[in-house]
């Protein structure tokens, strides 16, 4: 059983295994002693398996095993924040911190804790009754400011996190698709889904299909893509080192980060559009604990997100890789060999413009000629007229038949071919 230590029970002790095997790998300051083996160093640090904690209770009850993997590797995890983010990860988590405060608290404008002019609908920007021509400027510079820092937190993602562009685009879209869902589903029912309206079950429901497709895939792309990472860059003829390259790179607890970020994302949308949705919410005792819960689990999205895109670029950065699953890896190698250069042709050997047999001269499939040296026993060769790199010679641009013995210039050796 990986990472078990039962010296003392009452207490959760971390430390580091040094190992003293001919494969010691990477110290926790980054020094690799003589005789590590490259292939199972884990990038950036430590091991996954060199972290040890004490826990009886899954060898008490083998069911817990899991629990005891997570919280091992979450532990590892708050051990590679901690050695590896810099000053751009916690800004980039500030700036995205930033966004959901101004999105979920209106800052004594008013709009969103006194329920706004719940008399005037619409988004019709020429009616002048409509919802969205009353919205009061200081709200409307509110909703912008946070959309643009929801920008630039994304560019900040593919800045950090190259290997993970397409992962972010798809969060946010698990993100979008659980807002419009839950707001979409409360403008039918005001106290979804305690109202009971069936189109607005159903408009949550796509929106919770295209969320749990959303981190199916992603999920899926980043195990296959560890799985591919792991069989070439960390093969070694003994299995059992096999299996120790692929504990360290388990994702048990980004899987777990993953799940969480599709569950809190539904909480998120659906506390923040019933808050809105009710009418007139000062009129209601506790109300603004949705309020809060959408603050917080806001909060938590960020970390969420920008935690799901670090651990597989820090794991797998370095092997300079796309995040993909097998099957688009299998269909992007088919349409790169589809695109590819079609064969060329091979060269080509000269014929006697009298009696066509073959000459010493070969066309090289770019149009270049190639003849060999005539003086005796050199096996050079070269362009005609350039030097021999054998003898030094120079070769001659008439070639001699050695069937007819015809003195021809190189050119008539290559006669033009028929177009059929």
């Amino acid at each position: 059983m990986y990472g078990l230590s039962v010296h003392q029970p009452t207490a959760d002790r971390v430390f580091l295994n040094a190992r003293l095997s001919h494969d010691t790998v990477m110290t926790e300051e980054g020094v690799q002693n003589p005789g590590a083996d490259e292939g199972l160093v884990f990038h950036e640090g430590s091991r996954l398996t060199d972290l040890k904690i004490t826990q009886n209770l899954s060898i008490d009850y083998p069911r817990l095993k899991p629990l005891h993997h997570l919280k091992i590797e979450l532990m590892f995890h708050v051990f590679k924040i901690r050695n590896t983010w810099t000053m751009a990860h916690w800004t980039t988590l500030a700036i995205g911190f930033l966004a959901v405060i101004l999105a979920g608290w209106d800052l004594g404008i008013n709009e969103i804790s006194n329920g706004g002019d719940f008399y005037s609908i619409g988004i019709d920007p020429s009616d002048e009754s409509s919802g969205i021509r009353n919205v009061s400027s200081a709200a409307v510079a509110l909703s912008l400011i946070s959309l643009g820092l929801w920008v630039i937190l994304l560019v900040r993602l593919w800045a950090i996190f190259p290997l993970m562009r397409s992962q972010a685009i798809s969060l946010y879209v698990a993100l979008l698709a659980a807002e419009i869902s839950q707001f979409w589903a409360h403008g039918f029912d005001a106290i979804y889904p305690f109202g009971g309206d069936s189109f607005a079950i159903a408009v949550s429901v796509v929106g919770l299909i295209l969320i749990a497709f959303v981190g199916f895939i992603l999920q899926r792309a980043v195990t296959e893509t560890r799985d591919v990472h792991v069989e070439e860059r960390h093969w070694h003829p003994d299995p059992r080192q096999v299996d120790i390259a692929k504990r360290d790179h388990s994702l048990i607890a980004w899987s777990f980060a993953l799940l969480t970020f599709c569950v809190v994302v539904v909480i998120h949308a659906w506390s923040g559009a019933h808050y809105v949705s009710v009418r007139q919410p000062g009129e209601l005792s506790g109300w603004w604990i949705l309020k809060m819960v959408h603050l917080v689990t806001g909060l938590l999205l960020v970390w969420l997100i920008v935690h799901i895109l670090w651990y597989p670029q820090i794991m797998l950065g370095g092997a300079q890789i796309r995040i993909e699953s097998d099957r688009a890896r299998q269909v992007g190698g088919l349409r790169q060999s589809t695109d590819a250069v079609p064969t060329q042709q091979p060269s080509r050997s000269g014929k006697c413009p009298d009696c066509g047999a073959k000459t010493t001269v070969q066309m090289h499939p770019n149009g270049e000629i190639d003849a060999t040296c005539a003086i005796d026993g050199c096996n050079g060769n070269g362009a005609p007229g350039d030097k021999c790199g054998v003898c030094g010679t120079r070769i001659s641009s008439r070639v001699i038949c050695n069937g007819c013995n015809t003195s021809a210039p190189v050119d008539t050796h290559f006669a033009d071919e028929e177009a059929w």
